[in-house]
């Protein structure tokens, strides 16, 4: 697979003219057919015309992931801005068409049905609910779907592209960083405070294997997105003795739990999943007792990251928007380009730049490498298994980019051992 590109520097008139072109839409009539792409007569479908390429990306600009959605539309908008000024995708220049759900199952699909005829495939659809909601759809429709929300349940769709490794890959490495780096013992009890649906469910699943695997006891405390003040979750982890609490919510439950935690004398560590952390909790009550005990486990390399691909994306965010909040969706939403541009590179080169011919260019993909933002060899040929067994482990610092100190990249046996269906 290719490398990722080099940053080079955005002027922010550049960006905000991506941004608009960005909300225009494709006339239907000019999509279709076939086009000369400069080495040969190339089949073109939905969302392309002799120059543009249309991707979509649903997104949460208003629900619970607002904060770090906002980072990653003006990432991508950047990166598409710099594939343009270098030649476009199959002699194309390519367009984003962002659209809001809020977090929204219902509002997700009908979003999707109003862009699928418009667009050769969803770069992002942000959130395990949301995306539970919209891959069958767009299985249906042959439409690739990238940057979900990391729910092992999205494996089971051929056009599905995880950016790393699932929820249930990252909830076992995190027992197993508990019990291998962080002293919990055999026969301990360890908290898992989740959310309702895919996502947490998901989470849960990779902790209770880890668990079994290590002789570990799961406490087990079911949330919604709603539940912002866990004070009860906390009382119960607190009067059940947990050695430790593994997350699977978004950042407002990382600090309600943080935070109580810590003024019930619970000094435990916290390891929180891919969305849990952002750096603007610092600036919370919560921020000592975050410092204290939070980690974070991410598929994603964080803003920290002294990885090639890493500063390649932190300089191109820098350039777009140099005032910009910080954090560890920046290279997410690099890399979820990334993926996305390999996948639209490799549908030209078969002279198939259609929606199917992208699903086919990802299952081809058996060893891609994004200089350090995702892990080395990710393996996307075997439907229904996460493509890597490899996270990163990073601990809540007030002194590093974005709060976040990568401390080591993390394959635990539990990890290893888990597999979906088996």
């Amino acid at each position: 697979m290719k490398h990722l590109p080099r940053a080079r520097a955005l002027s922010l008139a550049a960006v905000t003219a991506l941004a608009l072109a960005a909300c225009s839409t494709t006339d239907p009539s000019d999509a279709g057919g076939s086009a000369d792409s400069g080495s040969g007569e190339v089949e073109t479908g939905n969302g392309v015309t002799d120059s543009e390429i249309t991707v979509g990306m649903l997104t949460d600009l208003s629900g619970p992931f607002a904060a770090g959605a906002a980072v990653q539309v003006t990432e991508t908008q950047a990166y598409w801005e710099q594939v343009n000024a270098d030649g476009g995708v199959c002699d194309r220049d390519v367009v984003v068409d962002v659209q809001d759900h809020g977090y929204d199952p219902q509002r997700a699909v009908t979003l999707y049905r109003s862009m699928a005829p418009d667009v050769i495939a969803l770069q992002q659809v942000l959130g395990g609910p949301t995306s539970a909601a919209v891959l069958p759809l767009a299985e249906q429709d042959d439409v690739y779907v990238g940057g979900v929300g990391w729910t092992g349940s999205a494996l089971q769709y051929e056009n599905n592209q995880l950016p790393g490794a699932s929820y249930a890959i990252e909830a076992a490495n995190a027992i197993d960083y508990l019990v291998d780096e962080l002293g919990v013992a055999e026969g301990a009890k360890v908290g898992v405070v989740y959310f309702a649906g895919d996502y947490g469910a998901d989470v849960l699943l990779g902790a209770e294997h880890a668990a079994e695997e290590r002789g570990l006891e799961i406490v087990a405390q079911e949330i919604t997105s709603a539940t912002t003040d866990l004070s009860a979750q906390a009382s119960a982890l607190a009067q059940e003795g947990v050695a430790g609490v593994v997350l699977g919510a978004a950042p407002t439950q990382l600090a309600s739990l943080a935070g109580v935690l810590a003024t019930q004398g619970a000094d435990v560590p916290l390891i929180g999943m891919n969305p849990t952390f952002n750096p603007s909790l610092l600036t919370t009550p919560a921020a000592d007792a975050l410092l204290a005990n939070a980690y974070s486990i991410t598929s994603v390399a964080p803003y920290a990251s002294d990885a090639p691909g890493v500063q390649a994306a932190n300089e191109l965010y820098a350039a777009a928007d140099p005032d910009g909040a910080l954090g560890w969706e920046v290279p997410l939403a690099y890399v979820q380009a990334e993926l996305l541009k390999q996948a639209l590179d490799g549908a030209c080169e078969s002279g198939d730049l259609t929606p199917e011919g992208v699903v086919a260019a990802l299952r081809d993909s058996t060893s891609v490498d994004t200089e350090g933002v995702l892990p080395d060899g990710l393996d996307y040929s075997e439907v229904g298994q996460s493509p890597t067994t490899t996270v990163y482990l990073s601990k809540v610092d007030a002194a590093a980019p974005a709060g976040l100190a990568l401390l080591e990249e993390l394959s635990g046996p539990s990890a290893e051992s888990f597999s979906y269906g088996g």
